[in-house]
């Protein structure tokens, strides 16, 4: 038996497969003040589960401007040159994502969870294109444009209003689109997310999404949605997050496969990916959310978003060789579990990155 209790035929898969985790909610626990020997432990778990890959969120709409940001980035460059010198590489072109693998690493890429970093006061404008390019040069290689609420950029999935792209929004994903960072629509507004896919020259990703149709939740994606991201060559990115799993919190690998499966079977396996939109520390994310009503469940209550619960749901890396033994349990051929687990994203990556 393997070290990761599977067969041996879905051990050999995952083990050559390209994993890539397509989001990790990370520097949210530094806000939180959430113990740093957790921290530490997390890329050694991914490294035991077979991950290649991961992309962490270093900043966002929550609280962050350009000072804040430069700071955070600066923290986790630091960081992983140091705690994890040895074990991770930060990414710079999608070649180094294969050496990561083969020198037996993992690579490391940065997104930001909302457009707000690139906000400013520069000639009286709402925002300064010009960070994208610096952002990028600093290893953030995609960003949400809102994360629930409003902001210079788009509206978030969870204003009443659903207004669409703003100005400097259109300005901010063609500038994007030039330097090589990906846009991501998770989190935000549907009219914003359509605007979005039309106005993109490149493939868009909603990193962390999971499909309305399975379960009905304002943080999921309508099937217009998903085959819009699909018809531009993107990629939706199935997510372990219990709260929009499914309606008993749970974030186990057959229910998130439901997600995997309504999506491929709507827009094909190569459209299909994962970001596990993993926390090191459930309980404080918990208790941050319900804090925080005006931003995760705003004009209603917790227990309608489904944020009510003692201790929210969250897919554990150790779970990933088990998602791909279940992927081949479908049916899914071993071509198609490998687009799924990293492939896709890393096509995406290879369109749109500057190298």
């Amino acid at each position: 038996m393997n070290e990761w209790g599977i067969s041996d035929e879905a051990a050999a898969l995952h083990a050559d497969a390209l994993v890539w985790d397509g989001c990790i909610s990370w520097i949210s626990m530094d806000m939180m003040r959430a113990s740093y020997d957790l921290k530490v432990s997390v890329m050694p778990r991914y490294a035991r589960a077979g991950c290649d890959h991961v992309s962490l969120t270093v900043s966002g709409d929550f609280g962050a401007d350009l000072e804040k940001t430069i700071h955070w980035i600066a923290a986790e460059r630091r960081f992983f040159k140091t705690a994890h010198a040895e074990q991770c590489i930060l990414v710079d072109t999608t070649d180094d994502i294969r050496r990561a693998k083969d020198g037996g690493k993992i690579a490391v890429s940065f997104h930001f969870q909302g457009a707000s970093p690139f906000a400013g006061n520069v000639n009286e404008d709402p925002g300064d294109t010009n960070l994208v390019q610096l952002y990028y040069d600093l290893g953030v290689r995609q960003s949400l444009l809102a994360h629930n609420l409003r902001n210079v950029v788009a509206d978030g999935c969870k204003e009443p209003g659903d207004a669409g792209l703003s100005s400097f929004g259109v300005r901010l994903i063609q500038e994007m689109n030039k330097v090589g960072m990906v846009v991501d629509c998770t989190h935000t507004g549907y009219r914003s997310t359509m605007e979005a896919m039309e106005v993109s020259e490149q493939p868009v990703v909603f990193s962390h999404s999971n499909a309305k149709a399975i379960f009905d939740h304002p943080r999921n994606i309508a099937d217009d949605q998903i085959k819009a991201c699909a018809k531009g060559g993107g990629v939706v990115g199935v997510t372990g997050w219990g709260p929009i799993v499914n309606e008993r919190n749970e974030a186990t690998v057959e229910e998130m496969v439901k997600h995997i499966d309504h999506m491929t079977a709507l827009v094909g396996p190569e459209h299909v990916a994962f970001g596990l939109d993993y926390v090191y520390d459930a309980a404080l994310t918990t208790q941050r959310v319900q804090a925080h009503p005006h931003l995760y469940a705003p004009g209603t209550t917790m227990k309608a978003y489904n944020y009510d619960m003692e201790l929210m749901d969250f897919m554990q890396p150790e779970a990933l060789p088990h998602l791909t033994q279940a992927l081949l349990q479908r049916g899914y051929s071993e071509t198609e579990v490998r687009a799924i687990l990293g492939e896709n994203l890393l096509r995406v990556a290879n369109q749109a990155w500057a190298e």
